[in-house]
């Protein structure tokens, strides 16, 4: 089948951007040296039939509750805009009182706490910006479930040390608003969506308590009035709706931290087989091809890579499984957010061509060629094989 390549004035036009003059100059925020007035897109083969970044079509009852993923190939800036970040809920997503609103912190500690959410505006304001995804992100969406944004909040750790946590205290577990009725043992029992770290991660990756995202308030579909932001870790630990944070000798049992977020694996030890179950933390390390341009010969691929926080080492690209090739990383902030890549080829011959990319960080962890001996969707970091037609 013969694809079409759109113009880059074309593309813009078609995602509502072009204004007066703007088709002759580059857009803030893109990669570096792209696009150029004289590139067209290649268009991808591999797109599901159906595909979607919406989770539903129904009328929406808070702005953005349906976006379940962006569409990278329509990636524009390296600060992923609130309105185009993935919004996902386990127990529906309550609407706050921000004037009435409490965080209590209670438990295993020496002075209890209860802070309302201007008491929080009040602390020094913290920035952290950081890329997180759903640890279910996966090719069904294009592994769109990820962005990269600016939160301001309260640092949680200082918050800690005033509290007190008392000889013993392990853990701290995150209570949020959203509740749902849950079958266990054979008794039907409402839960809170709730986590929880150990207070040695707590510590570890300097969480914030956040109450603006890219210098607004939080959306409700985000976390309104308050929701844990935890640098470098899924996005199943960036609680929502957060209420309250208990300090405890031990750890969550929870249906969200005991039988689900369970990554089931297979591995071999000294010869036999064997299955082992681990609690969905950190981010491992990930990229994706997100869009392909061409002018005349030259062939540009782009994409986004990310991490846990440890530095990223190198993006590597192989196309039609030939040798893998270093690409130029583009990295805009620290360690705990995203990298733009870019790789330039030619002659690529008319027809389909498959590339892929794969990130490995300073530890020397890389994306692996295959997960089958995983049996749950989460922490999908396998490489990623696009397919592309050239004309």
């Amino acid at each position: 089948m013969t694809h079409r390549m759109l113009s880059r004035r074309e593309m813009l036009r078609q995602a509502g951007l072009v204004t007066v003059g703007l088709a002759a100059t580059a857009v803030p925020g893109w990669p570096k040296g792209w696009f150029r007035d004289t590139e067209t897109i290649v268009p991808f083969t591999d797109i599901p039939p159906g595909f979607s970044t919406l989770r539903s079509e129904e009328p929406e009852r808070l702005p953005g509750e349906n976006l379940v993923a962006q569409d990278l190939r329509d990636l524009e800036s390296w600060i992923t805009p609130s309105e185009d970040f993935f919004a996902v809920s386990h127990y529906g997503m309550p609407e706050l009182d921000g004037a009435a609103y409490r965080l209590d912190l209670f438990g295993l500690l020496d002075r209890p706490l209860s802070l309302s959410l201007d008491d929080l505006r009040s602390r020094e304001r913290v920035e952290r910006t950081t890329v997180f995804e759903c640890s279910g992100n996966s090719r069904v969406r294009l592994h769109g479930m990820v962005g990269n944004a600016t939160w301001t909040g309260a640092d949680l750790n200082t918050i800690l040390d005033e509290v007190g946590p008392t000889s013993g205290t392990d853990h701290v577990h995150f209570w949020a608003a959203d509740t749902g009725v849950e079958e266990i043992r054979g008794a039907e029992v409402e839960q809170n969506f709730a986590r929880s770290m150990s207070l040695a991660d707590v510590r570890e990756s300097r969480p914030i308590l956040a109450y603006e995202m890219n210098g607004e308030p939080l959306p409700v579909v985000h976390g309104f009035p308050v929701r844990l932001i935890v640098p470098g870790w899924y996005g199943i630990a960036q609680i929502k709706w957060l209420e309250r944070i208990e300090l405890s000798d031990r750890a969550l049992m929870t249906r969200f931290m005991a039988r689900d977020y369970v990554t089931l694996i297979e591995r071999e030890v000294d010869g036999r087989r064997e299955w082992i179950e681990t609690s969905v933390t950190r981010q491992r390390v990930k990229s994706a091809i997100a869009r392909v341009t061409r002018e005349g010969d030259r062939f540009t691929i782009f994409g986004a890579a990310w991490t846990d926080g440890t530095p990223l080492d190198r993006v590597d690209i192989s196309i039609d499984d030939g040798e893998w090739e270093p690409a130029a990383l583009d990295s805009r902030g620290d360690d705990y957010t995203w990298t733009f890549f870019t790789f330039e080829t030619t002659g690529l011959s008319p027809g389909e061509h498959t590339i892929v990319s794969r990130a490995t960080d300073a530890r020397g962890r890389t994306q692996p060629d295959d997960l089958s001996m995983k049996r749950t969707r989460w922490e999908n970091n396998e490489l990623f094989p696009r397919t592309i037609e050239v004309s």
